[in-house]
């Protein structure tokens, strides 16, 4: 071969190799994805037609530089459908663009008949129902699976704890339109922990709150020890990791104050939504059981009376 077919060869052939390797990191990473497949439509139907111009609506509208979007088609109960997307707040048009082209297409993949659905991408999620859209349920817990060394382990969870729970309040406060927060901490002389949690941007500071602080409370079961994690929940998501993941040219990054041991905090951060969902449990219990103790006493009052007659 003479050296000026080598030089072409050469030269395309690189450029080739440059364009697969591109491609290949630009395309969206599937995370999980949830179908309920209690509830479930015909094919051909009028669900389905709806189901795919909200499913166009999203992808458009990912196009406009919106890093949320929600919408409706149809009205009556059996046929509308409610669908939406997030982007992370650190995303660029054409990522978030890319990522909701993709989940539109996977969704109907993996969930083809069902009238309720999530998935979930490492940049985004898309979502639909034909019922009230939950914040919490269903949810979906990811970690690495390198775990810290036990020596290191309280310095970290102590870490953790206070940069998630910085992160939270932020985010839940936030008044730019993105409930996003992302900060890190120094855990090593040479390592950092780095921390995001985002909620949907329609979610009260109520509501954004307490999503986050319940994907925070199920890092002990899911993650505890390891070196990196995601919670992924409908209305909002947390992750963690040991290298920075996130765009820091595109949002602030918010490092909070060094912590100290402080036992008390780490267990309050990880048990108040716990605590909350206990609270709100036995309360309905109590509801329940006074209506039922109600019931029992006009029940016995109506025997009585015809006892008398």
């Amino acid at each position: 071969m003479s050296p000026s077919k080598y030089s072409v060869f050469s030269s395309v052939s690189f450029s080739l190799f440059i364009f697969l390797l591109f491609s290949t990191e630009a395309a969206p990473i599937y995370s999980s994805h949830y179908c309920t497949g209690s509830i479930r439509y015909q094919p051909n139907s009028t669900f389905q037609t709806n189901l795919n111009l909200i499913l166009s609506y999203l992808s458009s509208n990912a196009t406009e530089g919106k890093h949320f979007y929600t919408t409706r088609v149809g009205s009556d109960a059996t046929n509308k459908v409610k669908g939406l997307f997030l982007c992370r707040g650190d995303t660029l048009t054409t990522t978030c663009y890319d990522c909701i082209t993709a989940a539109s297409k996977e969704i109907k993949r993996q969930c083809p008949v069902e009238k309720e659905a999530i998935i979930w991408y490492d940049l985004c999620m898309l979502r639909y129902s034909n019922q009230s859209l939950n914040n919490i349920v269903p949810g979906v817990e990811l970690s690495d699976p390198k775990s810290i060394a036990l020596a290191e382990l309280e310095k970290f969870n102590e870490l953790l704890s206070g940069l998630l729970n910085a992160l939270a309040i932020k985010a839940a406060n936030s008044i730019n339109g993105k409930k996003f927060a992302t900060g890190e901490v120094n855990f090593t002389r040479t390592m950092k922990l780095y921390g995001l949690v985002e909620c949907t941007p329609e979610l009260s500071l109520f509501n954004c709150n307490m999503c986050l602080r319940s994907a925070i409370a199920s890092v002990p079961n899911c993650c505890d020890g390891k070196q990196g994690a995601r919670v992924l929940l409908p209305g909002c998501n947390i992750r963690y990791e040991l290298y920075p993941f996130y765009n820091s040219t595109n949002v602030p990054v918010h490092t909070p104050r060094p912590l100290g041991r402080n036992r008390v905090e780490v267990i309050l951060t990880f048990a108040i939504p716990i605590v909350a969902a206990m609270v709100l449990f036995t309360f309905g219990i109590c509801a329940s059981m006074r209506k039922q103790s109600r019931n029992m006493i006009q029940l016995w009052e109506k025997s009585q009376n015809s006892s008398e007659i």
